[in-house]
């Protein structure tokens, strides 16, 4: 039984350790291909010690500040993209 749970408590740490989480920086255009949105990620922004974001939503006809959370840009798989040609193609 202590065995079990040792081995699970490693597995834990090693699938923490393996999962890759993409970073995020200024400056960076990202895509999501679940919200079909690409962003322009302009200014960091720490909140209560919490990384955010203010982004600029590529498209838009209507430029107004949308504050984002690293977390929330992990959730909706925003994936940077090196170029702005691949934005075109994909939108």
């Amino acid at each position: 039984m202590f065995s079990e749970a040792v081995v699970a408590l490693f597995n834990l740490i090693l699938s923490k350790l393996n999962s890759k989480k993409p970073v995020y920086n200024v400056g960076q255009r990202l895509y999501s291909r679940t919200k079909r949105n690409a962003l322009f990620l302009e200014k960091e922004i720490f909140v209560n010690e919490i990384k955010h974001f203010r982004v600029s939503i590529e498209g838009s006809p209507i430029k107004k500040a949308v504050i984002l959370s690293e977390n929330a840009l992990q959730n909706d798989q925003y994936k940077a993209l090196e170029n702005k040609s691949k934005t075109e193609t994909l939108l």
